[in-house]
């Protein structure tokens, strides 16, 4: 192949339907630039997407919700693993706070329409404070990475499932978490 043809644009046609016109018409009104700058964009971020394991839009999307807010953080997990090494048994304020916490996502998330537990679970999963197992609609297991971890999230949810009309069992043995959802 010739460096001329490298260089050279290349036009390419697309058949989009309806929707995706019109979403392509609006990020390109948004962004004020071409269609072809969207595009070429969007094959960037694309790209990104595909090397880091090919999330899926809600996954992207729960991701960097979490990421974007400015009262979230992101560190090593070995920095939180020394931080309850330090504290060791909660306080009685501390057991409070993480159910007032739980019930303010709760409030937090009926407004982004995911009040369901199980959409919960899964999003709050992306935080890789725990892996959850489905056992079924109603039933989860969930297993902290971090085994100190677990009372502190068995409160969390306590709160989440307190803020909402679902009367739920949760219990903790060996390090693990079982929520039944009645």
């Amino acid at each position: 192949m010739s460096s001329e043809k490298k260089k050279r644009n290349e036009r390419v046609t697309v058949n989009l339907d309806p929707e995706s016109l019109r979403r392509l018409d609006d990020i390109e009104s948004k962004l004020r630039t071409s269609k072809s700058e969207v595009v070429r964009r969007a094959l960037e971020y694309l790209e990104v997407v595909l090397k880091k394991g090919e999330l899926t839009p809600e996954e992207l999307e729960t991701t960097l919700d979490l990421r974007m807010r400015p009262d979230n953080l992101l560190f090593d997990i070995g920095i939180f693993q020394a931080f309850l090494q330090e504290i060791e048994e909660p306080s009685e304020d501390l057991r409070e706070e993480l159910r007032e916490i739980g019930g303010d996502f709760y409030s937090s998330y009926c407004e982004k329409g995911i009040a369901a537990p199980i959409k919960c679970l899964k999003r709050l999963e992306k935080t890789n404070l725990y892996r959850l197992i489905v056992e079924s609609d109603d039933n989860f297991t969930i297993i902290p990475i971090i085994p100190e971890m677990g009372e502190y999230i068995k409160l969390f949810l306590e709160g989440y499932m307190e803020a909402s009309d679902l009367t739920a069992e949760i219990q903790m043995s060996k390090h693990k978490i079982r929520l039944r959802v009645r």
